[in-house]
């Protein structure tokens, strides 16, 4: 490792279930030979940072590292990475964080070792901070929308508009989802606040309905569908309640539209039962994205799982069709807010407990990182 690399480095880490913490010197990770090392210059919040380290059970989550979105300057290869990226890089993506396996991986600190399969160069006309916002919500768009739900592509678009509802428009992915089934040729139905219709049209979603009033926004939809189909909906909440109302939209399908099990398809992020969807209607078939599976490592969170180089496959393809995208104008980041309630470490700390307390919406936090 290059002398100008420091052997240690402050990282983010779990001291205990549900405990987070900044240490100041933990041991900066070992290059592998399929990953690059990073200094961070940002770092943005997911849900999944603060509920998988309330949720570690297995083992000892002791000094896991915590964090999976970043972008910052690339500082040394591994001698098997065939990504053309070269040392001085700006680049962006996705790191395993509260990987019990490997405790190093988390984002939160200030150098880390990722995988490069799952980063984008980053373009001259796009910032840190905005780059950073994105890489948890393209992941997890490609494995609910293409490995799951099997939309057409943005290469490929249709050619006559199908119908898609997406639940939660205003969380991250949902506005990352909009986005991409625009561009694979859908007509995006969401439900969101109605405080951020304005901004999801911008995005290009056809209808936003307001989900705190459920009849109304069923109502909505079905006004909406006119007696088309609804066949797919991808829930970005993935709540009892959020998989109801996606099961209640998609019922409005008439049968001559959909017959038959799974011809209505639903995905989710979480793992509700589909057997409850099924009592609405017994058309409804579908499954459920886990992210941590796209790095295609066995890994270890409330429970040991197996790696999946299927996943990790897709994802790495599905990366690679999202630089082309990002490169082009074509992908917007979500609204960001900087560093709110502090910058570096000790503003993430206080931004997960913003983003416990449900006071995140429509946008993602991000913080600038120091060296």
């Amino acid at each position: 490792m290059s002398s100008s690399i420091p052997p240690t480095t402050r990282a983010v880490v779990v001291r205990g279930k549900g405990d987070i913490a900044l240490d100041p010197a933990v041991p900066t990770p070992k290059l592998r030979d399929d990953y690059v090392l990073v200094r961070t210059t940002a770092v943005a919040l997911n849900p999944t940072d603060w509920k998988t380290a309330d949720l570690l059970m297995g083992g000892d989550p002791t000094g896991t590292r915590v964090g999976c979105d970043y972008a910052g300057v690339v500082v040394a290869i591994g001698a098997n990475v065939t990504k053309p990226f070269k040392i001085g890089d700006r680049i962006a993506g996705a790191a395993h964080g509260s990987n019990q396996v490997q405790k190093e991986d988390g984002a939160f600190a200030g150098y880390i070792a990722v995988k490069p399969d799952l980063a984008i160069k980053i373009p001259d006309f796009l910032s840190d901070e905005d780059a950073a916002s994105l890489p948890v919500a393209v992941t997890t768009v490609g494995q609910g929308l293409y490995q799951g739900l099997k939309l057409a592509s943005p290469e490929k678009p249709l050619t006559t508009p199908e119908n898609i509802l997406i639940y939660g428009g205003a969380a991250v992915t949902g506005i990352l989802g909009i986005q991409y089934a625009k561009l694979s040729g859908y007509r995006v139905l969401t439900a969101a606040s109605a405080k951020n219709a304005e901004y999801l049209k911008s995005l290009g979603a056809d209808v936003v309905v307001d989900y705190h009033d459920t009849d109304a926004a069923l109502a909505e939809i079905k006004k909406a569908l006119n007696g088309g189909a609804l066949r797919y909906s991808w829930d970005c909440i993935s709540y009892p309640e959020t998989g109801a109302f996606c099961a209640k939209a998609m019922a409005l399908t008439p049968q001559s539209l959909a017959s038959g099990p799974d011809s209505l398809q639903y995905y989710q992020l979480l793992a509700n039962p589909i057997e409850k969807l099924q009592e609405i209607d017994s058309r409804i078939g579908g499954g459920m994205s886990l992210y941590y599976t796209a790095f295609g490592e066995a890994f270890e969170k409330w429970m040991p799982f197996e790696a999946n180089p299927t996943n990790f496959q897709f994802a790495r393809q599905f990366w690679e069709s999202t630089q082309k995208l990002i490169d082009g104008g074509k992908i917007k980041p979500p609204r960001v807010y900087v560093n709110q309630g502090g910058a570096d470490f000790e503003g993430v700390l206080n931004g997960l407990k913003d983003l416990k307390a449900d006071k995140v919406s429509g946008g993602k936090l991000v913080y600038t990182i120091k060296q």
